[in-house]
């Protein structure tokens, strides 16, 4: 007899609750669904970083006067631009070049007008600009 009136004298969770609880049951899964379709269809229709311009400067020839970068991305990288760089990040020099860094990521090489053995005794960089604003640095390299 104690047990059937426990039964009865117990009150469920009221309505608002339950409502308010499935609300966010079903946010929550929603949120899920959108993070992971949206993750898979930028991946299978190419978007994410993609789109972005990616290169790496390999080298720089002091007595040819020439950088070698390759593009690393998934689109075209037109070099127009090359500054030359001291260790303390003044800017010594820049160049007005034209490249193109295909996406096969052949090695390519820049020509600079500057010409780097004339520069004093000390470590620089080079950073290649690109059309859309990219800039790619190469590692110090040593003159002298």
């Amino acid at each position: 007899m104690k047990f059937s009136k426990l039964l009865r004298s117990t009150k469920a969770l009221s309505p608002i609750f339950a409502v308010l609880i499935l609300i966010a049951i079903a946010v929550i899964a929603g949120i899920v669904v959108y993070m992971f379709t949206s993750g898979t269809i930028a991946s299978m229709t190419g978007g994410g970083t993609a789109g972005q311009e990616k290169a790496a400067v390999q080298g720089v020839n002091v007595a040819g006067n020439l950088v070698y970068a390759q593009n690393t991305g998934g689109v075209v990288v037109k070099i127009t631009n090359a500054t030359i760089k001291d260790a303390a990040g003044n800017i010594i020099a820049q160049d007005g070049v034209t490249a193109t860094l295909d996406i096969d990521g052949v090695l390519e090489q820049v020509d600079l007008t500057t010409d780097l053995s004339t520069l004093p005794a000390g470590s620089y960089t080079v950073t290649l600009v690109s059309t859309k604003g990219g800039s790619f640095v190469s590692s110090s390299f040593v003159v002298g």
